[in-house]
């Protein structure tokens, strides 16, 4: 099956340049989730798709972005990010880069972080912000990933996972759990790759801290 990625810049805080500039390159298709549009147009993209409720977007920029088409979804019971992520689904994406869902308003951020675990089981939803890049893992299969030793890396469980076994770690996990508000795995850290994860129910949340270049 062929790799359809699409980036969605929601209203929160923007990565740096580099990284951003990484995601356009990588898309598809970029759909910017209302008032992400304003962000997105500061940084010079143009996204492809505007989609929300249009109650953040500013006047100028749906000026400016000629070219771009505008869905307008009015639904109260879903915010502009959730709305973005189905239309991504509905123009057959199977991955999803997703920036701007962090950083503001505290409570914007948890209810971004519960909408991407809704939909992570249909399709792989990135993370990134300037610190480092996250994304939730399922569960009943093996996560492999190709990490440089000494880089942090945390896991979280929005809720309780169990029999989680990892490879590669300082602290490893050997058959046990997580659970929101009770236990964490903050602050890990590599010392073998590939890193391998696998645990056999809930949800975790993995985050990889971002390796700073020493130039």
């Amino acid at each position: 099956m062929s790799v359809i990625t699409v980036l969605i810049i929601a209203n929160g805080l923007l990565p740096e340049d580099g990284i951003l500039q990484k995601c356009v390159r990588e898309a598809d298709a970029i759909i910017c989730a209302d008032g992400g549009a304003n962000q997105a147009l500061s940084r010079q993209i143009r996204p492809d798709y505007v989609v929300g409720d249009f109650d953040s977007i500013r006047l100028e920029t749906r000026l400016a972005l000629t070219g771009t088409i505008f869905v307008q979804r009015p639904s109260q019971y879903s915010n502009d990010l959730e709305k973005s992520l189905h239309y991504a689904e509905d123009l057959g994406a199977n991955r999803v880069l997703l920036v701007g869902a962090t950083g503001l308003r505290l409570d914007h951020q948890i209810c971004n972080l519960s909408i991407v675990q809704k939909f992570c089981a249909r399709v792989q939803i990135i993370m990134y912000d300037d610190y480092g890049v996250g994304c939730f893992l399922t569960p009943d299969r093996e996560h492999i990933f190709d990490l440089s030793v000494g880089r942090q890396v945390s896991l979280f469980s929005f809720g309780n996972a169990q029999g989680i076994v990892t490879q590669g770690l300082k602290y490893p996990l050997h058959n046990e759990s997580l659970e929101w508000a009770i236990r964490d795995g903050l602050s890990n850290e590599v010392v073998e790759t590939p890193v391998k994860i696998r645990f056999g129910s809930g949800m975790l949340f993995f985050y990889r801290v971002r390796v700073i270049s020493s130039r």
